[in-house]
């Protein structure tokens, strides 16, 4: 079996006929590829390309094509191939793993640079933006989808085809949009409705499991200290964006911004717990 430029439907049936190799020949092969042996290289190639396919599934995204990321991630597999030291302690599947991520970030960096929103949708798309951020300072969250459709006086049809246009027809590129001057906010972060959890209940979610100091660490001193002072983490008193303001000689709109990140951060890092 041979990485072809092209991979075809029968490339998956054909990766799991490969048969694994004993370990007691793993370093010989590697020892033989290292001085030159194209047949010993190419059996370390075949052997290690199973280790592309959960890489790109995981950075698969609507309008990005998942043979594309193999295709992509098999390129950093045989780059990994030609830089790794076997006489190193890390492991060549850790090390492989680095370089397929690189060329599959790459491949969707330059991806996005050719997506572009239209104007039409853009129309829709401010006015979404517009009322979206009216219910988040309302509510202290979030706001679903169906209170975005009921704000906006439009049927859930109508709203999810404002979403259906920009995630499914424009893909990632669009979603990873910034929309304010200080590029915290982008297009992904005001049309999807599975981040709605509260800041309270993912607070409270991380700290019934002991990882709220954890993730808290995470963030930068000023981050940490917005959101200690404004969901009372070190004392019972919350304040205002305004009173955080003065006491940090900010504006309540930068203290707002910088809340946004923060939260933001902390969501992947519970996501990445597992907790949510």
């Amino acid at each position: 079996m041979t990485i072809k430029p092209y991979i075809d439907p029968n490339y998956f049936k054909e990766l799991s006929k490969l048969p694994d190799i004993p370990k007691n020949k793993i370093k010989t092969l590697w020892r033989k590829a290292k001085s030159g042996d194209e047949k010993a290289k190419q059996i370390l190639i075949e052997h290690n390309l199973k280790i592309v396919l959960p890489v790109a599934k995981k950075y698969q995204r609507p309008g990005v094509d998942i043979m594309d990321l193999v295709e992509e991630g098999n390129i950093g597999l045989l780059q990994a191939i030609e830089k790794y030291n076997p006489r190193k302690k890390v492991s060549f599947s850790t090390y492989a793993k680095y370089w397929i991520e690189q060329y599959i970030r790459r491949a969707i960096e330059l991806h996005s640079k050719t997506i572009r929103i239209p104007p039409h949708i853009w129309g829709s798309l401010r006015k979404w933006i517009k009322t979206w951020e009216q219910l988040q300072s309302k509510l202290g969250r979030y706001p679903t989808i169906g209170e975005m459709a009921e704000k906006m006086q439009m049927t859930m049809r109508q709203v999810k085809n404002i979403v259906d246009a920009i995630e499914l027809t424009h893909g990632m590129g669009s979603l990873e949009t910034p929309i304010d001057e200080d590029e915290d906010l982008f297009v992904k972060d005001v049309i999807s409705d599975k981040d709605s959890k509260t800041p309270e209940s993912l607070i409270t979610t991380l700290r019934l499991h002991d990882e709220l100091e954890q993730a808290l660490s995470k963030l930068n001193p000023r981050e940490r200290k917005i959101l200690e002072m404004r969901y009372g983490l070190q004392t019972e008193e919350r304040l205002t964006l305004e009173e955080i303001g003065k006491k940090l000689n900010l504006s309540r709109e930068r203290v707002r911004q910088i809340e946004k990140r923060a939260l933001y951060q902390l969501k992947w890092i519970a996501r990445k717990m597992k907790l949510i």
